[in-house]
């Protein structure tokens, strides 16, 4: 790159300084030459760590690609060297280095896959506590006992195999019983499935 166009400008920056905020307009990314950024994302007025970068990692490109505001807040963890990237310089970089596109599309694809996975992985979760919320509806409507068909229960809930799999887990869990194909609610179980879909409620919006 030639001394005439813009360079990355260095910025030091000790721990707790808000280097943006989720919603802030984006025309600068930073690389981490030395320290650790956190990432956290805020959802009905609770923050959620997504994220700590170390050094060699790069962020706030997002806001470059596609013009949309910041999607999350990004704070010094460990007082850190950044190089500040702004728009022009960044346009001028994937121009002249094919090298670097490659390599911030493949870090961009694998942050891609890990919040694919993450989704997957909360609506498993959501559904499990709908199966069970279901459960525990038929056993309240039936006086406190309840025997549920598994193939029933996953047509009405759209668990197919993971229904299965949640009877098993909580039957070995003294949630119910299963028997050919049927999970089996005696009174006492309506109290354990209420303790288990707060359970699960609680972990599904911890996580």
């Amino acid at each position: 790159m030639s001394s005439g166009r813009a360079q990355p400008s260095e910025l030091r920056a000790p721990k707790g300084t808000v280097l943006f905020r989720q919603g802030d307009p984006g025309d600068e990314m930073f690389v981490i030459a030395k320290g650790r950024v956190r990432l956290t994302l805020s959802e009905e007025g609770r923050a959620k760590q997504i994220d700590v970068l170390g050094a060699g990692a790069f962020f706030g490109e997002l806001s470059l690609l596609n013009g949309a505001p910041r999607s999350a807040t990004a704070e010094v963890h460990e007082d850190a060297v950044l190089l500040r990237i702004r728009r022009d310089t960044f346009a001028m970089m994937m121009q002249d280095d094919l090298d670097v596109v490659f390599r911030m599309m493949n870090v961009i694809g694998q942050r891609l896959s890990q919040a694919n996975a993450q989704v997957r992985g909360q609506m498993q979760r959501l559904g499990h506590v709908h199966a069970l919320a279901h459960c525990l509806g038929r056993c309240l409507a039936a006086g406190g006992a309840a025997t549920i068909e598994l193939a029933e229960l996953a047509r009405e809930v759209g668990g197919g195999d993971d229904v299965h799999a949640l009877a098993r887990e909580a039957a070995g869990r003294g949630i119910g019983a299963l028997r050919e194909g049927q999970w089996v609610f005696a009174g006492a179980d309506t109290g354990r499935l209420v303790d288990e879909i707060c359970r699960r409620a609680e972990a599904t919006s911890a996580s």
